[in-house]
């Protein structure tokens, strides 16, 4: 392997560890749209995911612990968000949210993909193995 490779191989490693340390971590409750916009300028390249959802809404309820699940497993891959539609009603209707739960994906401030209805913990991975591809 020539010097060049190698040198090749250790800057990726150390681009993959500054944005691994870069990751928040948990998942980020959105509770403005400045929130938001902070949250894509700080981490432009990486993949949000925001789930819209409200206190009252049952099936936002059984679908808590699959985000949470997947957030424990993806957490260094991707930010794992969570918007409340009656709090934060202007961001819900800037992603055209008309069902909850809905699961938005959002990369350098583009909406990549949407999901709407509370999707299966074997259905959600599928969709995020696809993204990291």
């Amino acid at each position: 392997m020539s010097d060049d490779e190698l040198e090749k191989i250790r800057r990726q490693k150390l681009e993959n560890y500054m944005k691994l340390q870069s990751m928040p971590q948990g998942i980020i409750k959105i509770h403005t749209p400045q929130e938001y916009e902070q949250l894509i300028n700080e981490h432009p390249s990486a993949i949000l995911i925001i789930d819209f959802w409200a206190e009252w809404c049952g099936p936002c309820k059984n679908f808590a612990p699959v985000f949470e699940k997947l957030q424990n497993e993806y957490g260094n891959e991707f930010i794992f968000a969570k918007v409340d539609v009656d709090e934060n009603g202007s961001l819900a209707q800037r992603f055209g949210i008309t069902g909850i739960p809905t699961t938005v994906f959002i990369q350098n401030g583009n909406l990549i993909n949407k999901v709407v209805g509370a999707m299966g913990y074997n259905g959600m991975k599928n969709v995020l193995e696809k993204l990291k591809s």
